[in-house]
């Protein structure tokens, strides 16, 4: 509360010292000012504490579901509101001030200019001590009396710049609360989209095994789930490519594997096959048309800032654009340009199908780091050079820009949204993704580390993946007995299993049923033959044995179920293209 300066002017006085009585009246129509708005400063501070309560019980609160978080940002609205009223409060107060400020600047002068008659000068100018007394008792008065009033002044615009500047740091500290929510929603969004992504990819190999296999038991379509979620990894390249795993020594002969081709959903652009055309010299534009069929490539409107979670509304090109993470930046330019057009079509198709919301960082939308959206260094400034040279550039189909998927690896041939999600989209169809010399993704071009690779291992921890000829010999025995009565599915789990898992039925369990079933074993394995159907799929795995000499064979979409079911550990053929290595 500030100290009240009260005044009581004699006229007499006011004309020994020379102030008007104008003068005097201005400075009383102040000071009753100031003292009618002490009551509006505490009121005003009382506001400021509870409103900065109210923020420090938001921080640091984590929100596990949309509707939490939403909740949340009512209440952030809520003390946005209150801040505001707080905020226009005090600019009328500052406007108010001003009057006062003015007179105090007047009374500054005045003072400087009237510092007040000596003594000496008093005593020659009053009649008698008893005068000179009090009109040096009053001029001392009326001096004291202004410059309480300049000081009563000045800590009224000290109070009001520290409730400004109290309101300006409540206001940063709920924005950053704001974008904190914001950012935990958009992970909550993204992640159910992303989660939307990989459960419709594993529910359709569970619906296909379960075509495959009839009267499987629940613990074996979790057993399949459990092993196909094992082989997670990152969706897309990232801006760091990921490291080749070799294969080990077996440490055995003949030793079996089955390599896959591609990961994960091999829908759209293919980035290694990218990386792979634009070495062989194909342009952004030709490398974005083949993964996307029938789309025009060209300028579009492209809004002027995206609503990123945890950094807010920034500029979509010179910011957000330059921070997409989703492919090395020391890779072919022209690999550079059809990312960063892919990149910039995939935010416009999200801002347009998820109005208001903010765009989530990591790879469940596509992956924005904001230490890497700066152009300093060769290695950003490639980038850079990226999206400045395809700047407004976006992939449209029907005038609308597209859900340009995009992925690490697709093995040498892409596939349909409706293959692998259900859902029939005119752009997104399978290609065969070769070159001259092999597939553009592979070893002659991109170079891929998921081009052909094993997933998992055959141990219930580790990444070995070699079979031996008896278990392999065992996975055609269960495929067999599958084929001869499908209700033997729910005893082929893998035996023996890993902890946690029920296991099924032994090897020698599954080999003498087949044999009381009037069915041979396979005997003594000598070969197996993998064949494709030319559209990115494994059509047929044979197998040759001396009770086989002409070869048994099952549709590559059948054995890949027996195979997920049955193998060891969490060994799971990942993608419809897959073959064998023997050594």
């Amino acid at each position: 509360m500030l100290k009240a300066a009260r005044f009581l002017i004699p006229a007499a006085l006011l004309f020994v010292i020379s102030i008007s009585a104008a003068r005097a009246d201005e400075l009383l129509d102040v000071q009753n000012k100031i003292d009618a708005k002490n009551k509006e400063h505490s009121q005003t501070q009382n506001d400021l504490d509870t409103i900065k309560q109210q923020i420090a019980s938001l921080s640091g609160s984590v929100y596990g579901t949309q509707a939490q978080a939403d909740e949340a940002n009512k209440k952030v609205e809520d003390i946005r509101q209150s801040l505001n009223k707080v905020e226009q409060d005090l600019a009328k107060k500052k406007d108010d001030l001003q009057l006062a400020i003015n007179i105090r600047d007047g009374q500054i002068r005045y003072i400087y200019k009237h510092p007040g008659n000596s003594p000496l000068e008093l005593f020659i100018t009053t009649d008698g001590f008893e005068n000179f007394t009090q009109l040096l008792g009053l001029q001392k008065k009326v001096l004291d009396t202004s410059k309480e009033l300049i000081s009563v002044i000045n800590e009224e615009m000290l109070l009001v710049k520290k409730q400004r500047d109290e309101v300006a740091q409540a206001s940063a500290d709920l924005e950053k609360i704001a974008a904190d929510i914001n950012a935990q929603l958009a992970s909550l969004q993204g992640q159910l989209y992303y989660q939307s992504n990989q459960q419709n990819v594993l529910s359709g190999q569970l619906v296909e095994i379960q075509n495959n296999l009839k009267n499987l038991t629940g613990q074996q379509t979790q057993l399949i789930a459990a092993k196909l979620a094992a082989a997670d990894r990152n969706q897309t390249v990232g801006d760091s490519a990921p490291a080749s795993e070799p294969l080990p020594n077996a440490g055995f002969s003949p030793a079996y594997v089955f390599l896959t081709y591609g990961y994960p959903h091999r829908v759209g652009m293919s980035q290694y096959g990218a990386y792979g055309r634009a070495l062989a010299g194909q342009g952004y534009v030709t490398i974005l048309k083949a993964y996307y069929s029938g789309v025009s490539v060209g300028g579009y409107p492209v809004p002027g800032t995206i609503n990123v979670a945890g950094y807010g509304n920034i500029s979509f090109e010179d910011n957000y654009m330059r921070g997409i993470s989703e492919m090395p930046r020391s890779w072919h330019i022209e690999a550079l340009k059809a990312q960063a057009v892919a990149a910039r079509t995939y935010a416009l198709n999200w801002m347009q199908s998820h109005p208001g919301q903010a765009i989530c960082t990591t790879e469940a939308c596509q992956v924005y780091r904001a230490s890497s959206a700066n152009c300093s260094g060769t290695y950003n400034s490639r980038w850079c050079d990226a999206v400045n040279a395809t700047r407004g550039v976006v992939i449209t189909y029907a005038g609308s820009p597209i859900t340009a998927w995009f992925a690490s690896t697709a093995g040498g041939y892409t596939l349909s949204s409706q293959e692998v999600w259900g859902g029939s989209t005119p752009y997104a169809l399978g290609i065969r993704d070769y070159g001259p010399s092999g597939a553009y993704d592979g070893p002659a071009y991109g170079n891929s580390p998921w081009y052909h690779t094993f997933w998992n291992g055959k141990y219930c921890s580790g990444a070995f993946p070699w079979l031996t000829k008896a278990e392999i010999s065992d996975l055609f025995n269960a495929a067999m007995l599958s084929q001869a009565n499908s209700s033997y599915n729910q005893y082929l789990s893998q035996s023996p299993a890993c902890p946690g898992r029920t296991p099924g039925w032994s090897a020698s369990q599954v080999a003498g049923q087949l044999n009381s079933l009037g069915v041979n074993d396979v005997g003594t394995l000598s070969n197996v033959i993998v064949a494709f159907d030319g559209r990115g799929n494994t059509s047929s795995v044979t197998f040759v044995s001396n009770k086989y000499p002409s070869g048994k064979t099952f549709s590559g979409s059948f054995f890949r179920s027996i195979f997920n079911l049955r193998s060891l550990g969490n060994l799971v053929i990942i993608t419809s293209r897959y073959d064998i290595l023997i050594n």
